[in-house]
């Protein structure tokens, strides 16, 4: 029988074994935040130097898991096992190629708020499948979330709506993204953060080259802003932002983890104002602040709970 892991180097660590871990923490999920902030901006630069999003997916992954292999040299778990963790990693493929579809067609601020349901999507995903329990906690943030995105994607000013379709590419990419969390709470229970980061990137670059060479090929324009701009997703909203936030959660735990992420909604709103002039009607703050009220209530019962938990006390 395998030794068990170290649940403080596991997705569902949830609480700090000292304060200066939990300081550490924080810290990584911050810099997670930073670092996922940044991609829709990059993307949105790499798509007016001409790159293409398959392609981009690509490469973005394929430096991913270069540089994670490279810096992740433990041993690896069994096969059976890392079979379970590819699939796992198939799962968020779609999630990026719905986020940047949607960042074809919408504005890279309404797709970071409408993004931002997925914390909503995934307590009702966990709890049809038996993850978490139901409660009514939840069914007023999901409405409020959804109220949210109703005023963002009625919000446009007039003669530049927003494209539907952009609006439910968004939706999709949340939705799958809850489905990814979940199915890693479930399947990927104490297997180590960057382990699971590793095999993440893997199937997403085996999948996207795959994508890739079916729809026209690999090729990037020899433009530095875009080559800069691919690389930047790869090395900083990947590599970076992926690991920093699995290692953070591991320390801080899953609650805390998620309720600071949701900076990066501000963050992204702010970077896109100042580097790509993008601006949000009221109705559109509006939605904005109605989507972070909801995450907010919707996390604030367990966030709680998880700071009033003696800190010598684990799971």
């Amino acid at each position: 029988m395998r030794a068990p892991r170290d649940r403080r180097d596991s997705i569902l660590s949830a609480v700090p074994v000292s304060p200066r871990d939990e300081t550490r923490g924080l810290a990584l999920v911050a810099l997670s935040t930073l670092a996922y902030s940044v991609l829709p901006i990059l993307g949105k630069l790499a798509y007016a130097a001409g790159v293409r999003p398959l392609p981009l997916l690509a490469w973005r992954y394929v430096i991913a898991a270069a540089l994670i292999a490279f810096l992740e040299r433990g041993p690896r778990p069994p096969l059976r096992e890392r079979v379970r963790l590819w699939a796992i990693g198939s799962v968020f493929v779609v999630n990026s190629i719905a986020y940047f579809r949607a960042l074809e067609e919408i504005p890279a601020s309404v797709i970071a708020l409408v993004l931002y349901t997925y914390p909503v999507l995934v307590l009702l995903l966990a709890a049809v499948v038996g993850v978490e329990p139901f409660t009514w906690r939840a069914l007023l943030a999901t409405l409020g979330a959804f109220g949210g995105c109703a005023l963002t994607a009625g919000g446009a000013p007039a003669g530049a709506p927003l494209r539907l379709s952009g609006i439910a590419w968004a939706l999709a990419a949340a939705l799958v993204y809850a489905s990814y969390i979940v199915l890693s709470s479930r399947f990927g229970a104490g297997v180590p953060a960057r382990v699971l980061a590793l095999h993440l990137a893997q199937a997403a670059a085996v999948l996207c080259v795959a994508f890739g060479l079916a729809d026209g090929g690999l090729a990037l324009p020899l433009d530095p802003r875009g080559l800069l701009a691919v690389a930047g997703i790869g090395v900083v909203s990947t590599v970076v932002a992926m690991t920093a936030f699995l290692a953070g959660m591991a320390l801080i735990g899953p609650t805390r983890a998620s309720v600071l992420s949701s900076l990066e909604v501000i963050v992204t709103l702010a970077l896109a104002h100042v580097l790509l002039g993008e601006r949000l009607t009221p109705r559109q703050w509006a939605g904005a602040a109605l989507i972070l009220g909801a995450v907010a209530f919707q996390s604030l019962g367990a966030l709680r709970r998880a700071m009033i938990r003696p800190s010598g006390t684990t799971q």
